[in-house]
């Protein structure tokens, strides 16, 4: 199971853009990044941190295919959860979003740029540390994920 962290990502400051490379974190035992595409009538894509063939997803991306939009989730968080902070290198972006209670509560992003200092820096480090209220969680992909990352946002923005 992946440990949650708890700590500052970086400091306040970082988050306004005076960040200095976060070091890369370990990958977490079974998880990677994977990609769904759904090819219906308007092709979309979900990037999803996870352990494959179970339900344990700490956060996922989607976006319409060339649509340069990405929005995060994050199911079973916290009720109340109206912002997440993301930082991959020396990028770090704070995104508001909402979260709404059906079986379980499902926070939703607002959107962020496919072509986003932060987005970048996550397609060129293959890792990001998102801190959700609960803590910090630190996801690294392997070299297969780091692939896949980058096919997504190619997906997002291409």
């Amino acid at each position: 199971m992946m440990k949650r962290v708890s700590l500052l990502v970086g400091a306040v400051a970082a988050l306004g853009g005076a960040a200095h490379a976060a070091p890369a974190p370990a990958v977490n035992e079974g998880y990677d990044w994977a990609m769904r595409v759904n090819e219906g009538r308007v092709s979309d894509a979900i990037l999803a941190y996870e352990v494959d063939g179970t339900d344990d997803q700490p956060l996922n991306f989607r976006c319409e295919q060339g649509g340069n939009r990405i929005f995060a989730g994050i199911s079973g968080n916290a009720p109340d959860l109206t912002a997440i902070e993301l930082v991959a290198g020396d990028a770090a972006l704070r995104v508001a979003g909402n979260t709404e209670i059906d079986e379980m509560p499902h926070f939703s992003s607002d959107e962020i740029a496919g072509d986003s200092p932060l987005i970048r820096a996550f397609a060129a480090h293959g890792w990001l540390r998102m801190t959700d209220g609960r803590g910090t969680v630190a996801m690294a992909a392997t070299a297969r994920g780091k692939q896949v990352i980058k096919d997504f946002i190619a997906f997002c923005t291409g």
